[in-house]
């Protein structure tokens, strides 16, 4: 079977059509099709009727000047190395993947050898199970089984190749599907294909784009390019589409960050040969719903959106609204959030980098252990925190004079010429350290000399856990004065805003008694550098506890000597009594009649 495409114009449509048989071509269609049922039971063969008529073909209907948005449409026409389009659930980003991969296969340079287009595309999943539940349905939606020859069933790889005409002479379409489990690099060794899509790019090993890249640009052969302009030579790409990811996912890294995706094709282009056109990274961002220029609204009901964030919130992961709905980055829960109901990153998060102040001295709380971390901040107004940034290497693990350096390095870069007003640290940091040749060194000791200022323990002399959240809840529920809030965070302390937004989180903890009850969950790197928070706050509140904002707040509610009542507050009854009272029964202290 043969399908015929109409001539390509950039930026409209083509239809494509079933080419005539010719004499007896139907008949023998047919013999064929009875022939390939042989063998297979009821499903099987159910399942290979999967060709419709020509006006009943979701494929043949299908118009390529139709796209959900400009966004979307100009995804659709790169033909950039690397390609990405990132969108809120429905937008159309996986339909238009799939019908740019027909635009791509219209577009292949032709064989010098035959004149024939020879077009591969591989879709890439860590299991089959996804294949089949997500990438295949999306595949099939606009590329029916009928139109070409379907190879392999369900739980393994899977090939469809079809062959279709347009004016400009035949192509040869073929789509492979294949998971990569547990060792991508094996997986992949000797693939030979011209595109690679990486569906849900976002739930992907960045060890895909890297491997991957070797493996596009490699079907057809060189030969059939041979003759051809160089910038004609190369015809491969990834593409991929996915939803707002994680600020650790390495799509995050790769495609939000412009600066770096322009130094790596920079860096990949330089070992192409001369003349061959650069290497091209490139990033197209849907606006999220509620956004202006929402892109597909057009092919939605009214309550598509509002129904799946009534959905989310109802089960508790308002957290996903942002980033499925709103197509937000964001950071993905690993359990409910300590500071759930005090923290608002709108709020306690700057909008651009705090700057610091010469004027005002720095204070640091810093947590102890290989570990370690440093929280660094100035104080403006009454108890204004302004969290200037964070020190902490999650991936290694170093020794505490190791750390200091460290720490020196970035105080010095960040806030030159500081005066280090002091730094609070965890009291396990007082004791002793293994890795001192010095018996009597201590962590603390030891950072703070190689920092260059003095590390004093915590002020409450224990490491009771619930002075430490509520010197956090304090801040964060401050009133906000002169438009701040009693904490500000910079934008570039990924850690605390993990923290604070999805992994600083509750966990079950069993006493000795037997008894449950909720503790911050330690296993995340994040409450490292929260504990240094903790310590950091915990200097400036009284030796029992108490904040300053709350200390200012119960002077402002005590009233004159004659006004207050039980333990300082109004009367509870009657006129206002003052002075020394006489007449006191010890029979009936509480006059009782």
């Amino acid at each position: 079977m043969s399908v015929n495409i109409g001539h390509m114009k950039r930026g409209k449509g083509v239809s494509w059509s079933l080419a005539h048989e010719g004499a007896g071509g139907a008949q023998a269609s047919v013999d064929a099709a009875i022939a390939d049922l042989e063998g297979l039971d009821a499903k099987e063969a159910i399942e290979t009727l999967d060709v419709s008529s020509p006006d009943g073909n979701s494929f043949l209907a299908l118009r390529d000047d139709t796209f959900p948005g400009p966004i979307a449409e100009e995804f659709y026409w790169s033909d950039g190395d690397v390609i990405a389009i990132q969108g809120p659930v429905g937008s159309g980003k996986t339909t238009t993947l799939m019908k740019s991969r027909r635009r791509r296969a219209i577009m292949m340079p032709r064989s010098t050898i035959d004149g024939v287009r020879r077009y591969k595309v591989l879709f890439i999943r860590e299991t089959y199970r996804q294949l089949w539940s997500t990438s295949i349905p999306s595949y099939l939606e606009t590329f029916p089984k009928g139109l070409g020859k379907w190879s392999g069933g369900r739980g393994d790889p899977v090939t469809h190749v079809i062959n279709f005409e347009d004016q400009d002479g035949p192509i040869e379409f073929t789509a492979e599907f294949m998971a990569f489990g547990d060792d991508p690099i094996a997986a992949m060794r000797g693939i030979q294909t011209t595109d690679i899509v990486l569906n849900e790019a976002d739930t992907m090993l960045v060890m895909i784009l890297t491997v991957g890249i070797g493996r596009i640009d490699r079907f057809p052969s060189r030969e059939h390019f041979a003759g051809l302009p160089i910038d004609l030579q190369s015809y491969g790409q990834i593409c991929c589409d996915l939803n707002a990811p994680d600020e650790d996912n390495w799509c995050f890294k790769v495609f939000h960050d412009k600066e770096e995706r322009e130094r790596m094709a920079k860096e990949l282009s330089m070992a192409l040969p001369v003349g061959t056109k650069p290497i091209e990274i490139l990033f197209f961002e849907q606006p999220g719903y509620g956004m202006p220029g929402c892109e597909n609204l057009q092919n939605l009901s009214p309550s598509y959106y509002p129904r799946q964030i009534a959905s989310m919130q109802l089960a508790g992961r308002g957290d996903m609204v942002d980033r499925l709905v709103r197509n937000k980055v964001t950071y993905l829960r690993v359990g409910e959030p300590v500071f759930k109901r005090e923290y608002n990153k709108r709020i306690h998060v700057a909008e651009d980098t705090i700057p610091y102040d010469p004027r005002l001295p720095v204070l640091i709380g810093l947590d102890q252990g290989f570990k370690g971390a440093a929280v660094i901040a100035q104080l403006a107004g009454f108890f204004r925190w302004r969290i200037l940034g964070e020190v902490h290497y999650p991936n290694d693990r170093l020794f505490a004079h190791v750390f200091g350096q460290r720490l020196k390095e970035y105080l010095d870069e960040r806030c030159p010429g500081a005066r280090i007003e002091a730094g609070w640290g965890d009291m396990a940091g007082e004791h002793g350290a293994s890795q001192s040749a010095d018996e009597n060194a201590t962590w603390n000791l030891m950072v703070g000399r190689a920092a260059g200022f003095h590390i004093r323990p915590q002020v409450i002399g224990t490491n009771r856990i619930q002075p430490r959240l509520e010197a956090i809840r304090a801040a964060l529920e401050a009133p906000i004065e002169a438009g701040e809030p009693g904490l500000l965070i910079d934008p570039d302390c990924k850690f605390l805003k993990r923290g604070f937004e999805a992994r600083y989180v509750w966990t079950d903890e069993i006493d000795a008694s037997g008894d449950k009850r909720k503790v911050p969950n330690k296993k995340f790197t994040e409450a490292n550098v929260m504990d240094g928070l903790q310590y950091l706050l915990l200097g400036q509140h009284r030796g029992d506890g108490m904040s300053p904002y709350v200390a200012r707040l119960s002077d402002k509610r005590k009233g004159p000597p004659d006004m207050r009542g039980h333990k300082g507050g109004p009367p509870l009854s009657g006129k206002p009594k003052s002075g020394l009272r006489t007449g006191w029964d010890i029979l009936n202290p509480y006059g009782a009649n």
